[in-house]
Order: C-alpha cells, then structure tokens, then sequence
C-alpha cells in the first residue's frame, strides 16, 4: 500500500556518528533522499562521512564542543538545505529542548514531539506520567523527589531496603547508574553517580530505585503516528550485561510466554497511547521470572542500539518506518504493523573495543584489518552494523561500540551457533576487543539453555574466563614467531640467502619472549631447519611454554637452559608478500596480511599485523580461525630480564594505557595514602576509572583536574615513607 505523505522529506541531516549514521544513510539511499553529514576532527575520514552525500565539520572530537552542540547542527541543515533531521541516538535523541529548536527552525525532527520527550524521556518525569495517567502500569519501588540534596538522598536511601540502585534520571547507556549494597559506600556513590551524570547529560539529577538481585531485563518496541495509532513490535530480552550496559540482545525472550508477552506489550501500547507517541519508542521493564511480575524501568524515546534484531524477525526497516511517520504517513492505513509474521529468532551481540580481562577497560588504536564473518557471502542470515574499516582509528572521545553482529535462524539454538560461526570468522585486528568474551558466551550452556538474568556474567565467571593455557596460545605464538620472521627475512639487505637468527653456536637456539594481553608471559624457542625441495616453504621446530615453565631454575645443563622449551612442534610456513611494509598516513606502517602455515601437522590460516612501539618492542596481533579471535602478543625486549618485565608494583608508574581527562585529583600533592587508597579518577571512552595507590606512600601529583592526558603519560607518584 502506497503512503500517503503530508510533508515530504527530501534531505536528511544525521546528527550522529558511527554506526548509526551509517545506518540511516543506508535506508535513506535505498528510499532515494539525499544525506548531510556532520563530523568531528577525528571522524574527517571516518566510513559515514564518505557515505553521505554531503558532510560538514562541526567542531572538536570533544562531543561537548561538536555533537552535542544543537546550535551548530541546526546552522549546517540549513546551509546544507536539509528538511529533516534524525537524531540516531546517544547525544541529542533524547533532547526535548533540541527537538523544540529544530521545529522552531522549520526542519523536521524525526523522532516523538519534544512533549513526549519531557513527559516520559526522563526517568522521574516518566514515573510521575505513569502515576497519573497510567496507573495500571506497576512502578518499581523507590525515590523520585525534587529533593536532590545528598542528605536527601542518603535518607530515602536507608528508607528503601538494600541493595539500592542510584540511577541518572536523564541518562541510560549504564551512565550515571550505580548499585549500593551497603550504607557505608552511599555518600560516595551518590557524589560520583551525580558527577557522571552531569558530565554524561547536563544534569545530575538522581533516582532511587529497589534494586532486584534477580531479575530479566524485558523491552518492547512500540511505534505511533499522528493519527494516534500505536503499534508494538514484539519483545526483546537485553539480560546480559555488564556495568549496566547490554552486551547481548536477542529475540523473542527465552523467558516470555504468549500471556506474559501480552500483558507487557498491552502496557507498552498503554503508555504510548496516553503519550500520543510519534515515532520509535522502547518501554524498557524488569521481570521477575519466578513471580511472572514485571515493572516498568523507563521509555526510551529513541531508536534503540537492538532494533536490528527486531527488523530481523518481522521483515521490516524501522527507520524507513521512523521516516514514513515523520512524513505524516498513517500506519493503520499502511497496515505493516498489523498481524506481523513474526518468524525465527534473532541474537545481536556488541563488539566493543574493551578488555573484559581487565573489568572491561575500554580500549584504542588503529584498526589494521577488518572482515566481517560474512565476507565470503556464504554465511547466509548474518548482519553487520558497523562504522569501521580498515585504518579507522578507535579514539577516547566515543563509546567503545565499533560493531553489532546480528544473526537470524529459524530456531534460537540454530541461531546461537550461527553467531559462534560469525564470530569466530570475524577479523579485527589492532584493537583490543570483547569477542572472545562474546563467543564464550555464546558457548556457555546456561545461555544456551536460555536461563539466564542479569547477573548471568557474575555468576559464569569462571567459565566465562578462561584460564589461558599453552594448548590456546600455542599456535598463535608460533604464527606470530614465523611472521615476525618473514617480516626480518624480507627487510634484510645483506647476505640475503642467511636466514634470520641463524647462529653459529649450534645448541643455541633463538628464543622470544611475548607477554599474552600485556599478562601471561610465554616463550617460544625455535630452530630453522631450511628450505625444503618446494620452493616458498620454510620448515622450523619449536617449543612452546608459558611461565614460569621457559626458565629452569635448577643447575642444570647450561646447553638445555639456553635451548629453552622442548622443540616438539614442526612447523612450516608458505611464503607470502605479507612482510612488505606499507605506508599509511602516519608514516610507514607494519606488516600485516594472511599468512598460511602447518602447526603440528595441521595447516591454518592466520590474519596478523604488528604495531611498534620501540626499537625492540611491538605489538603483534593474531587471529587464529581455529581459536576464533584476536590474541595480542607483546614482544618483550630480549636484552630485559622477565623481573624487569614485571616491575614490583613500588616503582611501577601510575600511567593511563590510553588517552584520558582527568575527572578529579583525590590525593593532592603530599598526601599520605595507604594500599588501595583513590589517587585520582579519569575518564576515557565515557568509562570512569579510579586509579587506587599499589602501597602506602607519599603522593606527588603530576595532573590538574580537567587536563587531557595522552596514553603513557606519568599521572602521579606513590613513593615510600622514608624511615629513620
């Protein structure tokens, strides 16, 4: 059925970024209206600004100074005469004053009214809507008072029985979201959830809420038009989580049944009917499982990071969907949403530049190499949202999201192992990620048996993390061994035909040193046994150990300390071209590309480039399509004893390992703190970290509040009490 359009859209400004932009690029391409993008100085060669048909810069990397800044978004649809603007989300989707001034300016804001935003996009607002107009609706427990005063709520704290959750009342994404157990921590608690939340929103107002130690998290896509037509779109479970922020989505829920399923979707509907909601919306509920009870958490008045996996199971595009309504179009007479198919089962997983070793520290740097799983095109039910590619640089200015992976099977289980499939074929190197985390996950078989709530992580720890072993690492190692040997073989102007470390002490094999995710320490020793008859085939032996295993510590056989781990793998390497250097636009760049090898017997293949940080030390980063990820590999410097390798944490520096700001100096310069005292809290990739001292000492401070600091940088020092 043909929509009928009461104000057409001919140009779309996206004031987002990233994935999203690129998102809603695609859509609006496919529907033939044109694109304005705006980007920041560290987004100029980012995918989504080539993508659009026209982009402008807007300012800084600091999104306080360019996307958040509504004034300049407004001024450049204008200049660029675009009659629509789509907010995407984070940033300024939720913005009722931005809405308000974009309507005032004549453009078309693609999302609900600015009403609709007031009344349910902030957290205490919503509830205070519900209570008098939606009473039906069950409400958690808890305090939304206008009151902010510390002292106020530390009491209605108390009042509530513990664990409490603090929460930003006009935040989401985890910002701003703190859960207390104990009276003790609340001050704290409350002073830091304020200071994130104001630096996240522009607002440190805090709700109080009951905090549920068991409990699914349940939401519902809804959609309206001006005609008051409200529809939803199925549910989606988002459980799984960590620090608040999901880390898995899938739909339907493993834990909803058709009563339960109609009885949250008839209050989501409710809610968007006594709103008179335009446009994408998320009722967001907590549910009890044990008691089938649910109660409304909040209303997301916005495109949510998961639709993908709703568009999965219904066949639709829900931002062709937000475009027709801001159009005008009347979905009753569309019908899309009537009786929807709904078919299959969908999972979308977040691959984040994080190290979930470290509690999830975000990380950064340059994407040397990025293939998605479904390259190939025979992986057939696999979607990717990304804005990355190749040379894309991971900065500290934007989250640490730099894809979705979205699979859609006929059955939750056939589902589960296409995502593991995806996964493990998804190459992204350079950057430290979560997707081995991700494909445990998946592996792990309470998830796979779909009982599961948000604490799904906790509880799987152990299996969660694996402990690493040299069966894991060990083809990794040897890969990045030969590659780094290739890469020398390459690079060598004199006496070409010698291979590289060859030595003429014949029971002195070379060894190299790697620290595995700047932890576990393992050392390889190898021994090159020459070129076979066929030409391009290089054989070697080696031995492969972690530590403490490489360094005997008995008197023995000074010949069998030199030699290292037993040289008990063969192993022989397919030359490649892979060790050319290439230039980039930072200089000349390392080595990277496919290599082809037999380990053991086995012949695999592995993506891998390197990144140098000093004259003897770099970074090589390997994903191996048997293991399925990423493993980094620091090469320690041979002429630096493993002690030197692991300084005591007393004369360890207290350094941040990427960019930060510098949120709030705890610790003052002469400062006496004891172990586990707080130094100073930054901020990096919207994550807030405390730095804690590693021994009782005397503090000499080397920031100032608000200071950006590059990664390395000393931030302070601890140095002992001198004693008498």
């Amino acid at each position: 059925m043909v929509a009928t359009l009461n104000t057409p859209i001919h140009k779309v400004l996206i004031a987002n970024r990233g994935e999203i932009a690129c998102r809603v690029i695609r859509t609006c391409r496919r529907l033939g209206i044109a694109t304005v993008a705006v980007y920041s100085d560290s987004d100029e060669n980012a995918p989504f600004v080539k993508l659009a048909d026209e982009a402008y810069h807007i300012g800084p990397s600091v999104a306080a100074e360019s996307y958040l800044v509504g004034a300049k978004l407004i001024d450049i649809a204008k200049r660029s005469g675009a009659d629509a603007l789509h907010p995407g989300y984070g940033f300024l989707s939720e913005n009722a004053d931005f809405a308000d001034q974009v309507v005032a300016a004549g453009i078309n804001f693609i999302g609900p009214t600015a009403d609709s935003i007031r009344a349910i996009g902030d957290k205490i607002a919503a509830k205070v809507f519900i209570k008098n107009h939606a009473s039906s609706i069950p409400l958690i427990p808890g305090y939304n008072g206008e009151d902010q005063s510390v002292e106020r709520l530390e009491q209605e704290a108390k009042r509530i029985e513990f664990p409490v959750l603090l929460k930003a009342s006009a935040g989401g994404g985890g910002k701003g979201m703190r859960a207390v157990y104990e009276t003790s921590k609340l001050r704290d608690e409350i002073e830091a959830a304020k200071g994130e939340s104001l630096r996240s929103f522009g607002s440190d107002k805090l709700l109080i809420e009951k905090y549920f130690t068991s409990i699914r998290h349940v939401e519902i896509q809804i959609f309206g038009d001006k005609y008051g037509n409200v529809y939803h779109i199925n549910e989606r479970d988002c459980s799984i989580q960590r620090r608040h922020q999901k880390v898995v989505e899938e739909t339907p829920s493993p834990a909803v049944d058709d009563a339960l399923r109609q009885a949250m979707t008839s209050a989501a509907v409710e809610l968007g009917r006594k709103l008179g909601y335009l446009g994408a919306g998320t009722a967001e509920f907590i549910l009890d499982e044990k008691t089938r009870r649910f109660f409304f958490l909040e209303l997301n008045t916005r495109l949510q990071v998961e639709h993908p996996i709703t568009e999965a199971i219904s066949g639709l595009d829900l931002v062709e969907l937000q475009l027709l309504v801001a159009q005008g179009a009347n979905l009753k007479e569309l019908g899309l949403l009537d009786n929807i198919p709904f078919q299959g089962h969908a999972i979308e997983v977040r691959l984040c530049a994080e190290d979930p070793d470290n509690d999830f520290g975000p990380r950064t740097g340059v994407i040397q190499k990025w293939s998605p799983g479904n390259a190939a095109k025979d992986l057939p039910g696999v979607r990717y949202d990304t804005g990355i590619e190749d040379g894309s640089e991971i900065s500290v200015y934007y989250d640490s999201m730099v894809a979705k992976v979205i699979v859609h099977a006929p059955t939750r289980a056939e589902a589960v192992r296409r995502m593991i499939m995806a996964l493990s074929r998804t190459v992204i190197l350079g950057v430290t990620t979560n997707q081995k985390f991700l494909i445990s996950i998946m592996n792990n078989p309470r998830f796979q048996s779909g009982t599961f709530d948000t604490n799904f992580i906790t509880l799987e720890n152990d299996r969660l993390f694996q402990k690493t072993t040299t069966a894991l690492v060990q083809s990794s190692v040897v890969a990045a061994t030969l590659f780094d040997w290739c890469v020398r073989k390459n690079q060598q102007v004199h006496l070409r035909n010698m291979a590289p470390n060859w030595r003429n002490v014949p029971w002195r094999n070379p060894s190299v040193r790697y620290l595995i995710n700047q932890e576990q320490e393992v050392s390889i020793t190898y021994a090159y046994q020459g070129n076979e008859q066929r030409d391009h085939r290089h054989a070697f032996q080696c031995g492969v150990a972690l530590a403490p295993e490489e360094a005997p510590k008995s008197k023995e056989d000074p010949k069998k300390i030199a030699q290292g781990p037993e040289l008990s793998l063969s192993a022989v390497l397919y030359d490649t071209d892979f060790g050319k250097e290439t230039p980039g636009p930072k200089g000349v760049q390392g080595a990277k590309g496919l290599l082809r090898a037999t380990i053991d017997g086995c012949q695999q293949y592995f993506y891998i480039c390197e990144q140098i940080h000093d004259v003897n030390e770099k970074s090589i980063f390997v994903h191996d399509f048997v293991q399925g990820h990423q493993i980094e590999l620091f090469k320690i410097d041979r002429l630096k004893s493993a002690a030197a390798a692991g300084e005591d944490d007393r004369v360890t520096p207290y350094t941040s390992s990427m960019p930060c700001r510098v949120l709030k100096v705890l610790a003052p310069t002469g400062t006496i703190v004891k172990k586990n005292d707080p130094l100073l809290s930054i901020e990096s990739m919207k994550t807030e970290v405390k730095l804690l001292s590693r021994h009782e000492g005397v503090v000499t401070m080397r920031v100032e509040e608000n200071q950006l600091v590059d990664a390395r940088v000393l931030l302070c020092q601890v140095d002992e009490i001198k004693k008498e």
